[in-house]
């Protein structure tokens, strides 16, 4: 495989001055002061969301997804408010605003990037509802979905080094992070911290970002209050990642033991466990189709 033009990042100038993104819509912006008001007013925000059609389009989706679960179908913002609550609408808000001021404009990567980001989303949910049912969800849809936000950074400024990324990882059966390892390119987790850092994002997003792959499990401290919260994500990730990917025998066994240690389960759990993780796919699939 040939080897790909070196990836110089200057942290002070990426994003800003070369590689520039522009800031987050002032829709966000607002949401966020108003949520910030103990005197909140519902009302404002719907009227802010319902003044941008695609953005309302695409909570309503969401709202209406397996991830929610609601007992009726929501076709209006007041009510997906109403459900909710303001702050977890806010979240929902945020992850779409994100992943669309990126603007990756190739609507076959960008499903790609949802269909992943939204299973790691039932996975994580499925699995802190199983290991960590103490743990606060109201933030484990927004981190769960730009986890991998650092590849459309890559996907962005940086197409054919991720099409020979992807075409290596595809050749053998490796993981993506084994790939960028094998052309000694920046990491995707690091491209994604840097795009927290700059639209500051909320630090469990940053924290998801940082921790998705199997090697930062044993390094995440497990003294800090938001490791049983990023751990849940990772493992999402992993479970994701090890059930739809076209992997070798290697990395599936590696994977597969991984995660096994690090829910304390044995064989026949872990079987069980991923049988759940394959049938969250149909509504994986349903979700995406909902997009188009």
């Amino acid at each position: 495989m040939a080897s790909l033009p070196a990836i110089e990042i200057d942290s002070k100038t990426f994003l800003k001055e070369h590689c520039s993104l522009p800031a987050l819509p002032q829709t966000l912006t607002r949401i966020q002061e108003i949520i910030r008001d103990p005197n909140a007013d519902m009302a404002t925000i719907v009227e802010l969301i319902s003044g941008d059609p695609s953005l309302l389009a695409q909570i309503l989706k969401i709202v209406n997804s397996s991830y929610y679960g609601l007992p009726t179908e929501v076709s209006q913002v007041q009510f997906a408010v109403a459900f909710l609550g303001l702050n977890e609408v806010y979240r929902m808000a945020l992850s779409l605003t994100v992943i669309n001021t990126i603007d990756i404009r190739d609507k076959t990567v960008l499903d790609r990037f949802w269909f992943h980001s939204y299973y790691t989303a039932l996975c994580s949910k499925y699995l802190a509802k199983k290991y960590e049912p103490q743990i606060s969800f109201e933030d484990l849809w927004s981190s769960s979905v730009l986890h991998d936000i650092g590849k459309l950074v890559y996907i962005k400024f940086f197409p054919e080094h991720t099409r020979k990324i992807l075409e290596y990882a595809h050749e053998k059966g490796c993981l993506y992070s084994e790939a960028i390892e094998y052309f000694s390119l920046p990491s995707d987790t690091y491209l994604g911290m840097l795009l927290c850092d700059h639209w500051r994002l909320p630090e469990k997003v940053k924290g998801a970002c940082q921790h998705h792959r199997l090697e930062d499990l044993s390094r995440m401290d497990r003294k800090t209050s938001c490791f049983s919260f990023n751990r849940m994500v990772c493992l999402g990730n992993l479970a994701a990642i090890l059930a739809k990917d076209d992997l070798n025998e290697n990395v599936k066994q590696k994977l597969a033991k991984g995660i096994m240690k690090e829910l304390d389960c044995s064989e026949s759990e872990f079987l069980s466990l991923m049988g759940d993780i394959y049938d969250l796919k149909h509504d994986v699939e349903k979700f995406i189709t909902s997009l188009n």
